[in-house]
């Protein structure tokens, strides 16, 4: 029974290191502005401009 209980920790320890992410790139106001409105009801142009604001502000 502590065999098992040990394995599981084990696993579950490497199982959390081996999970890492790639740091998100930084999120500008521009992005979180379009990020919010994309389920908003907006005409196809205006989500157009959103979107280009968000990747002009990333360069």
């Amino acid at each position: 029974m502590r065999f098992i209980l040990i394995s599981l920790t084990a696993v579950f320890l490497a199982g959390c290191a081996c999970n890492s992410h790639e740091p998100q790139p930084h999120e500008t106001a521009a992005c979180m502005n379009y990020r919010t409105m994309m389920t908003a009801p907006m005409p196809p142009d205006a989500m157009q401009w959103l979107q280009e604001k968000c990747e002009a502000s990333r360069r």
